[in-house]
């Protein structure tokens, strides 16, 4: 009996050895883009005369696990730095110009119109997908303002599980009124192309 339970003993932990020895991954945890951003706004490497421009995170499933923060000097014109920050810090930053034609937000953020956070634009454009019955695997966000009316505006992209943008939902950062939606089309299943 102490014979067979030895080498079932021995034979498990040989055979399943991650469970005793090595501890579980850990779980990355999103941060709501708000808090990031006023952690931030408020570190003391943060030069004051720095402008927030926007902001990016990707995968989030609902939020990112680290967000992208652009901002610019009014000191030096045409340079624009980017953060990355998550967990309360900076993990790398760099100052870069930006190409010509480039999309890059060049309005700033003000905080104080900044009233819907990362986790309820996600809810409110998650009901949207939902509607359309579209299934997802991460939402890649972006937050500007627009250039029309000076609106701070969230801007979630839908990927799917083969990692291709399935939609975009726009809607205010201030109000979280819709302001536009497009979604791909479905393709359709059991046509032949003959």
């Amino acid at each position: 009996m102490r014979k067979w339970f030895s080498a079932w003993f021995f034979g498990a932990v040989a055979a399943f050895p991650c469970a005793l020895t090595s501890a579980p991954p850990e779980k990355a945890v999103g941060e709501p883009a708000l808090a990031s951003l006023d952690a931030f706004l408020a570190a003391s490497y943060h030069n004051p005369r720095e402008v927030v421009l926007g902001m990016v995170g990707f995968f989030g499933q609902p939020e990112p696990v680290q967000w992208l923060i652009l901002t610019a000097d009014p000191a030096k014109a045409g340079v624009l730095r980017e953060s990355v920050f998550a967990r309360g810090k900076i993990l790398a930053e760099r100052a870069f110009t930006p190409l010509p034609g480039q999309d890059l937000p060049h309005l700033p953020l003000v905080r104080k119109t900044l009233k819907i956070d990362s986790a309820a634009a996600f809810r409110i454009a998650e009901g949207l997908a939902r509607q359309q019955k579209r299934s997802f695997d991460s939402v890649h966000f972006q937050l500007r303002v627009r250039d029309l009316e000076n609106e701070p505006v969230w801007m979630l992209n839908f990927i799917s599980p083969a990692q291709i943008s399935i939609g975009v939902v726009y809607l205010s950062a201030s109000s979280g009124k819709v302001l536009r939606e497009s979604w791909a089309a479905i393709p359709a299943t059991g046509v032949s192309a003959r």
